[in-house]
């Protein structure tokens, strides 16, 4: 399973935007970026690099989403929950990258894309299966100049 130790160069962590947190029972995704839309990006992408090897991962198609909440944590639940739903279930897609298009704050809504391909185990490794990501600790941490997403995720 990937952990933070695998990434050595924390320079590398920093490009990702992301990085893998212990927990007794699941894994913690911690996600960062400039705004919201980026960190919501960076926890996606990390959460499909949980699963398996983005290296090995092509963009061969796009992948379109829209998504709503009743809170800002209840959208970032449905945001990994509906794209997890998609590598769970046919075409079985896995994103190596993320574009937030719409991001309503008011409307707790977001229209998303994703660029991947279809799992395919001939090709890619599972590391871990993500079950579900939890609201247990989730944290969304909004700043003037940089946004933090802390979400446990249920393997």
């Amino acid at each position: 399973m990937p952990s933070t130790s695998m990434i050595e160069d924390r320079g590398e962590i920093e490009r990702r935007r992301f990085e893998y947190l212990d927990h007794p029972a699941d894994i913690q995704l911690h996600s960062w970026g400039t705004t919201i839309e980026r960190a919501f990006e960076a926890c996606l992408v990390s959460m499909f690099g949980y699963m398996t090897d983005l290296e090995k991962v092509e963009e061969q198609y796009e992948f379109y989403w829209k998504v709503s909440g009743d809170s800002m944590d209840g959208l970032l639940f449905q945001f990994l929950d509906e794209a997890l739903n998609s590598f769970h279930a046919e075409p079985c897609f896995v994103a190596k990258r993320v574009e937030i298009m719409r991001f309503d704050k008011e409307k707790l809504e977001i229209e998303f894309r994703g660029w991947g391909e279809s799992f395919d185990t001939s090709k890619h490794e599972t590391e871990a299966d993500i079950k579900s990501p939890t609201y247990s600790n989730m944290q969304i941490i909004e700043k003037s100049d940089r946004c933090d997403v802390y979400v446990i995720v249920d393997i």
